[in-house]
């Protein structure tokens, strides 16, 4: 007959699984995120670019002599702003109950390799693009004419300050804004063809270009398509730093010729 120390045992609840984990700390990914919580993390987004460079530009005017000192302050707002940014992304996306991993920034797998292909051939899709409405318009680009006058007969510290914010900080923010939250919205109610089009839409909007829109929405496209492919944001994020660091390092070769 068992003794009372046994029936005791087996009359206490059993022990939670260590797999049975609450529905509420599970984290959301970008399409699961409810449309509340991504127009308040954009509001949030829109909020921090008015502050910075709004403060910038008010800086500029109203104190004497900053005029004087437009390039440093602009290099340092170039790189205040997308750290900025990502810390406004990180806030938001916990109290939504996601993360950097449940947005798209998931481990990447062997498929990465293709990029040593798809990443030469955007590459040259975007020059075909871009010749093509050159030709077609006659205008000349000007995107890299704000990076010429950063970068143009500056100190190197300058340089390299606009180089982490340029070509390795705004990439990363604006991955997860476009292809994390946007794309990842409009894929759960559109589907992927859809979300892809509109996403390289709203990409090309907000970078304000004119002349640079065909280039811009061949790049989000480009970008959209990546996502699809590998599944997660490094492989856009990769395309992205590849093109904002060429297009950075051609502003540096013509300002130095």
């Amino acid at each position: 007959m068992p003794s009372d120390a046994t029936v005791i045992h087996r009359d206490e609840p059993a022990t939670p699984s260590r797999d049975r984990v609450s529905p509420a700390a599970v984290p959301r990914d970008a399409s699961s995120l409810g449309p509340r919580a991504i127009v308040l993390i954009h509001a949030a987004l829109l909020i921090v670019t008015v502050v910075v460079f709004g403060t910038v530009l008010l800086g500029l005017l109203l104190i004497p002599g900053a005029r004087a000192a437009f390039v440093p302050v602009m290099a340092a707002a170039l790189l205040v702003h997308p750290a900025s940014m990502l810390l406004t992304l990180h806030v938001g996306l916990r109290r939504a109950g996601s993360g950097w991993r449940a947005i798209g920034l998931r481990r990447p797998t062997v498929r990465m390799l293709h990029l040593l292909w798809q990443v030469p051939t955007i590459l040259v899709l975007l020059l075909l693009v871009q010749g093509l409405a050159l030709l077609l318009t006659g205008d000349p680009t000007t995107e890299g004419r704000a990076v010429d006058t950063l970068v143009g007969d500056t100190a190197p510290v300058v340089v390299v300050v606009v180089l982490i914010g340029v070509v390795l900080l705004a990439p990363l923010w604006e991955e997860v804004v476009f292809r994390g939250l946007v794309h990842g919205g409009l894929r759960r109610r559109l589907g992927p063809v859809m979300a892809s089009l509109l996403g390289a839409a709203i990409f090309a909007a907000c970078h304000g270009v004119p002349v640079l829109l065909p280039y811009m929405l061949m790049l989000g496209l480009s970008l959209a398509y990546l996502r699809e492919f590998h599944r997660t944001l490094w492989a856009p994020l990769c395309m992205h730093v590849v093109v904002n660091g060429l297009a950075t390092g051609v502003a540096l070769a013509a300002v130095q010729a």
